[in-house]
């Protein structure tokens, strides 16, 4: 069996301080140091995995591409801007 896994053991306790910077105070719940790491081995797996349809996100069809009334009015005020093909911004570069 060609089993994927995510190994988060392994890469929290790369960080000497995993047990204060990737948990919370109550010792159960991630962090955002830690949802980082989750977040970051995930999409490892994803992107590495050779599945027929790719889970990676940047494979994966817009849902809602055609335009719709809803989505933001343009600048010109006559024509709409369909945000689900645009990338925002973040501080975390995921890939």
């Amino acid at each position: 069996m060609d089993l994927k896994f995510v190994d988060l053991f392994t890469a929290i306790q790369k960080r000497d301080d995993w047990s204060t910077a990737c948990f919370t105070r109550d010792g159960v719940h991630f962090s955002s140091e830690g949802s980082k790491i989750v977040v970051r081995e995930i999409l490892k797996v994803l992107k590495e995995a050779e599945w027929i349809p790719s889970l990676h996100w940047k494979s994966l069809q817009t849902e809602f591409a055609e335009d719709s009334p809803y989505d933001v009015v343009a600048a010109n005020g006559k024509s709409t801007i369909n945000i689900s093909g645009l990338t925002l911004h973040q501080d975390i570069q995921w890939d």
